[in-house]
């Protein structure tokens, strides 16, 4: 692994080099990947909005006003919301979490790069450390430390956009469903709807494929969250023998995934990306998760661990070599 600093629209940007891999992250705003290249074949997997400028944001501002790019971290929460009890009671958790618009820091020794940040509103401390292999997949370790005597409930959510055409599809294990949290006109149907994945109705009884972004056009947002997975994995994949991004992970730990289509969101922009997010909860929503018992809980004076390996690659055979990855069940 090779790291160095360089500066992106006046932001440091860490330029991690691996023989399969090329990332680069912006520390000072959120740890932000806002590249992600697979050597090989040159395809970079993150979207970048091409109207929306990169800039230092604002603490507990609204997502929606900054660049909407890359791949950000959300936590405690996603839909901003007021802490429903405890210690933290009447504390406002914000839009999409503290963490997208903290400043990190971070070391690297070896094949690890460590990145860490402190809650301003909690109490909470969290630790994202990348692990390159000259020769696998990404591992991307995760640990929340509370230090209080209290326990903290929330929810995590990576959030990266990714390129995306037509017929990119989402994958994810057989049987499962989706709800809603949100259906431009309702398309799908109201909040908490579930269909059977990946093939549904819409309102009018039409065939929808859920997996689908579908063509450029009207503006429209849908997000949808798994049922918790039988196995823990999920994928994108471009065309059938196309790049593949996939994630997998122990589903105890990780037991959900949203899926979130974004077509000219939050305004007539140029936005065209596919979210896919590994998940502790549902829906966005931090008191409404924890009322369905749909988040995690960091022990007083504890942390709470887990894991994310990263596969990027072609092809259906390395998609299912991928697929087939599980995370170690200690993690």
């Amino acid at each position: 692994m090779m790291l160095q600093t360089t500066v992106l629209d006046g932001l440091q940007c860490l330029v991690v080099e691996t023989q399969l891999h090329r990332l680069a992250i912006l520390p000072e705003l959120g740890a932000k990947v806002i590249s992600l290249i697979d050597k090989a074949s040159g395809y970079e997997y993150l979207w970048r909005n091409p109207g929306r400028p990169l800039r230092r944001a604002r603490y507990a501002d609204a997502y929606d006003r900054y660049d909407l790019s890359g791949w950000d971290e959300c936590f405690p929460t996603i839909s901003e919301v007021v802490y429903p009890e405890g210690p933290w009671q009447g504390i406002v958790a914000p839009d999409h979490g503290e963490l997208w618009s903290l400043p990190w820091q971070w070391d690297h020794q070896g094949d690890t790069l460590r990145m860490w940040t402190h809650s301003v509103r909690f109490a909470y401390s969290f630790e994202r450390t990348f692990r390159f292999t000259e020769a696998g997949p990404i591992e991307i370790h995760y640990t929340v430390y509370n230090p209080t005597p209290f326990p903290f409930k929330a929810l995590w959510s990576m959030h990266p956009f990714l390129n995306v055409t037509p017929t990119s599809r989402v994958l994810l294990p057989p049987g499962v469903r989706v709800r809603v949290e949100l259906s431009s006109g309702e398309r799908i149907g109201a909040f908490l709807s579930e269909h059977p994945w990946p093939l549904a109705q819409d309102r009018q009884g039409q065939p929808a494929d859920l997996s689908r972004i579908g063509p450029r056009g009207e503006p429209s947002l849908e997000k949808l969250y798994t049922t918790p997975l039988p196995t823990g994995w999920a994928a994108l994949q471009n065309e059938e023998e196309g790049p593949f991004l996939a994630f997998t992970f122990n589903p105890q730990l990780v037991p959900f995934v949203g899926v979130c289509h974004i077509r000219g969101w939050p305004d007539a922009s140029p936005t065209y990306s596919t979210i896919l997010e590994p998940c502790t909860g549902w829906p966005d929503r931090l008191d409404l998760a924890m009322t369905r018992g749909a988040g995690m809980v960091i022990p007083a004076q504890g942390e709470y661990r887990w894991r994310v390996t990263l596969h990027l690659g072609a092809g259906q055979e390395a998609l299912a070599q991928a697929i087939s990855h599980r995370a170690n069940t200690n993690e």
